[in-house]
């Protein structure tokens, strides 16, 4: 019998992560042969439990770490690849044991997705991971386009090998607008999120509501007590479930995001799929992300004063000019982000990997 199964893949105890691969799951099953390896107790809400659905104890951490060489499950996973049939494995995030799993599987078809070329964090661990899956697998995806050049001269590979394929979630149908007045700024707080920069922003549109929900790391937690003294402020300063993520965006109007670095923004692709449109610093692959004008505004990197007087003229908007925007981000994420919508483009990466390497 040919082996003819794909495989979806994640390590990642990140519910964004894990939204992405079941959403794609979700759209290929039953049509296609689909499977999917993931870890026990997903935090996604969209986890399917069919008996194409395997979960395992695996470290959480993308490097090294304890349970890292648990060899023992790595196999089971690889013996399970075997007994499937599978074809072609996709890695949805970075993970020490993708690498495992890639040499020990050498005949089968191997994808790798790559969303930070350069880690933010400049966390090395995740920089080897990047670098070491890359070079292993047969094709990898980026999640923007500028980068491309980068991550061809960086990791060493023939762009010829390197597809661009904007991230994709699960969709549902369009939200409206709740024309609460509220901005929210959502995600893991991180510095170069630009935080010091909402700060100024809070300081200059004191009449305005901001809703900052996250959870921080250690070099954050200074910033974030500095935003709890503002009184237009309202922090979650933790990590959050689907249903209160659902509930942040449907009763926020706008989201913001001041990052000062970034490529592209999952933050973004969910503020899509909740008809919400986007205020964001024009930086890294941004622009890729938001149709200025139509599905929210660009701020020249680093402008403050600008940010502040284009958040003041988005709360004046009507309650019409509000939805507009509302609609127009929902339906251009649908047609870039929705994984039944991008799912046959998706199976064609992943067959004419295969045409290539026949050929």
């Amino acid at each position: 019998m040919e082996r003819n199964g794909i495989c979806l893949i994640t390590f990642s105890n990140n519910a964004d992560h894990q939204n992405t691969l079941y959403s794609m799951f979700q759209a290929l099953y039953p049509e296609h042969e689909v499977y999917t390896i993931g870890i026990n107790n997903p935090k996604s809400a969209i986890a399917p439990h069919t008996d194409n659905n395997f979960y395992f104890e695996c470290p959480l951490r993308p490097g090294f770490a304890k349970g890292s060489f648990r060899f023992d499950i790595i196999m089971k996973m690889v013996r399970l690849i075997w007994e499937k049939q599978i074809r072609y494995i996709y890695f949805e995030n970075m993970h020490m044991w993708n690498a495992f799993l890639m040499i020990a599987c050498r005949k089968v078809v191997k994808i790798q997705a790559v969303h930070d070329v350069i880690p933010h964090d400049g966390n090395k661990a995740m920089a080897v991971c990047n670098y070491v899956t890359s070079k292993l697998a047969d094709r990898v995806i980026l999640r923007n386009y500028k980068y491309k050049e980068l991550l061809s001269q960086k990791y060493h590979i023939k762009q010829e090998h390197i597809t661009c394929f904007e991230l994709w979630r699960s969709f549902r149908k369009e939200e409206p607008i709740t024309y609460s007045k509220t901005f929210l700024c959502f995600g893991r707080i991180r510095r170069y999120k630009g935080f010091d920069l909402l700060d100024q922003i809070v300081q200059k549109t004191p009449d305005i509501n901001y809703h900052i929900v996250g959870e921080p790391d250690e070099e954050s937690q200074e910033i974030v007590e500095k935003l709890k003294q503002h009184p237009n402020v309202e922090i979650v300063d933790r990590e959050v479930s689907d249903i209160e993520m659902e509930a942040c965006f449907q009763n926020a109007d706008w989201i913001v995001l001041p990052y000062f670095s970034a490529t592209q923004s999952g933050v973004i692709t969910d503020a899509c799929r909740f008809s919400r449109p986007v205020i964001a610093f024009d930086v890294g692959a941004i622009s890729e992300q938001v149709a200025d004008g139509e599905t929210g505004f660009l701020v020249p990197a680093g402008n403050i004063e600008r940010f502040a007087e284009t958040v003041r003229e988005a709360n004046g908007f009507s309650r019409e000019e509000t939805a507009r925007f509302a609609h127009n981000a929902y339906e251009f994420g649908y047609k870039k982000y929705a994984a039944e919508a991008v799912a046959d483009k998706f199976v064609g990466v992943v067959k004419n990997c295969h045409e290539k390497l026949k050929g």
